[in-house]
């Protein structure tokens, strides 16, 4: 059975309302874990239905599991049973009453209530066995019942309790002794939920100086469209970053990652998809670089990331070699590769869409400044240092170990490939803002399209609950939408004038020459790259997002 929440919910009450309660027709799994969900047996209803979560070895008669829990009034267990007559749902760290676990939950409880201390605040009747049983089980989060039930937000909340969940039973693997006579301990082949403090923590460890926030925007920019580019100064880490992250969520690096620096000789697309040997008929060149065979290993294994990193992608012309991309980006159209059906290379390739393509340009005398088409079919991520991360660096000896970083986060990749390809709606608490933002660019005639309106919303939506409204605002519009402003003084002048303005907090005035004070702005990242475009314009009469 397909897992759902809310299916599995309304088939417990189909099921007891009827008393033919089957368990054996709801089992599942959900994340690797077993899905087992009970409302009693067969002329013989339980008294707390319950939704439980169990890693293999774990059972709710012995062990510990997240557990939903359904605690109901007096009155559900008379014939009449309707749904109003419940009160309570629990979300627990469930710990089995029958036997003694071999597991224990450890910290993740403390200072948590129990359920009976719950029972107490309630007023709930405890004096049968059957309820009894759980009071030691302690609380998550608890719901009141009612005719609008959010099962998003429960879902949420499971998924986070199961990723506690994870942590202690792989704990408790690394801790269990090798030399006693137990049978060894197994090993559990679990999917996490997609944790960007995690992978943050992760990449951090290996002595890389980054904020986390920047970490975080670059797996948000990669689910909401599987290409960015990491623009800014020579040496400021960003094909270290691109690793890092990349290799975090491989499971075999050598497969799942190619990393690749571009030639300023490149002038057509053979470098990154091979060609047909024209002197040996049906013979296919593979690419040294590898970009062909990591497409070909990607739509052999769809649920498994697969990184591009194309360093110093600006030494050549980005379209002179890499427009099969771009153009099958946009349309899902496959690449064509060459006419022979018979040979170990495709005719044609899709481009998969668990291949996730970071780019990194450096800005000099030596490099081509990309067009307004490619800067539009990404997410683009200004890497400056801070005073504060130069101070750490020179004040401190930093020894970088990259190896702390490989497959660290692997058990996550699949859930980070699902994210990417998830279907998300639109937000209207953010319409306002973005046609606020869209007149003014209109007037210089660099206006977005949908193309960026779907993208913006992606990346709201994933940074949802990790960074704060107003700052997830501000990084979208300095990376899809400030990287659109290029040209002359006259061009941009009134244009950056006007988007400082709306970066202000409500009621407040200031020229855009004046002293920059973060506080005054709603969206200071956005304000700051906006007033130094205006600095460089003003001075130079030109100025554009990478050269600014």
């Amino acid at each position: 059975m397909e897992y759902n929440l809310k299916k599995l919910v309304a088939s417990m009450w189909k099921h007891r309302e009827n008393n033919d309660f089957e368990q054996k027709s709801l089992k599942s799994t959900y994340r690797g874990l077993n899905v087992k969900a009970s409302i009693g047996t067969s002329g013989n209803v339980s008294k707390i239905p319950w939704i439980s979560y169990c890693a293999e070895g774990q059972k709710t008669n012995k062990g510990i599991y997240p557990v939903l829990l359904f605690y109901c009034t007096p009155e559900f267990l008379q014939k009449n049973i309707n749904h109003s007559t419940v009160k309570k749902i629990v979300l627990a760290y469930g710990i089995s009453a029958t036997n003694k676990p071999d597991i224990l939950w450890g910290m993740e409880v403390n200072n948590k209530k129990t359920i009976k201390d719950a029972f107490v605040e309630w007023n709930y009747e405890t004096s049968d066995s059957s309820i009894n049983k759980y009071n030691s089980s302690y609380i998550f989060r608890e719901y009141d019942w009612d005719d609008v039930v959010d099962y998003e937000q429960i879902q949420n909340d499971i998924d986070e309790l199961i990723d506690i969940y994870i942590s202690v039973i792989d704990l408790s693997i690394k801790k269990t002794p090798t030399n006693t006579l137990q049978k060894p301990p197994i090993t559990l082949n679990i999917n996490h939920h997609f944790n960007c403090i995690e992978i943050s923590n992760t990449i951090l460890s290996t002595g890389l100086i980054y904020s986390p926030t920047l970490i975080k925007r670059l797996a948000f920019s990669l689910m909401a469209k599987p290409f960015v580019i990491l623009s800014g100064l020579s040496g400021s880490g960003k094909t270290q970053l691109a690793l890092a992250f990349a290799k975090c969520l491989s499971e075999n690096i050598e497969e799942q990652v190619c990393t690749v620096s571009i030639g300023a000789d490149w002038t057509n697309r053979e470098p990154l998809l091979g060609y047909p040997n024209a002197l040996k008929n049906g013979e296919y060149v593979l690419p040294e670089s590898g970009v062909l065979q990591l497409l070909m290993r990607a739509n052999d294994n769809s649920s498994k990331p697969y990184f591009l990193i194309l360093d110093e992608m600006n030494l050549s012309v980005v379209e002179r070699y890499f427009a099969d991309f771009l153009s099958a980006m946009e349309s899902g159209e496959k690449i064509k590769l060459w006419d022979n059906e018979n040979g170990s290379v495709p005719k044609e390739i899709a481009l998969p869409k668990n291949v996730f393509i970071i780019g990194t340009i450096n800005v000099d005398e030596t490099t081509y400044m990309f067009s307004p088409k490619v800067l539009d079919r990404a997410n683009v991520i200004e890497f400056k240092i801070a005073p504060d991360e130069m101070e750490h660096y020179l004040g401190e000896t930093v020894n970088i170990d990259m190896k702390k970083a490989e497959t660290a986060c692997a058990n996550m990749a699949v859930d980070f490939v699902n994210k990417a390809q998830s279907q998300v709606a639109k937000d209207d608490k953010q319409k306002d803002v973005l046609l606020s933002f869209f007149n003014e660019l209109k007037k210089v005639n660099a206006e977005f399209g949908y193309r960026t309106v779907n993208e913006i919303c992606r990346y709201l939506h994933f940074a949802d609950g990790e960074l704060n409204s107003d700052s997830a605002i501000d990084t979208a519009i300095l990376q899809k939408l400030l990287p659109k402003l290029h040209g002359s003084r006259k061009k941009l002048v009134p244009v950056l004038t006007s988007m400082w303005q709306l970066c202000l907090n409500d009621g407040i005035t200031k020229e855009i020459d004046a002293e920059f004070i973060k506080d005054d702005f709603k969206y200071p990242e956005s304000a700051e790259k906006i007033q130094r475009m205006y600095n460089a314009v003003v001075d130079n009469g030109f100025t554009s997002f990478a050269e600014a």
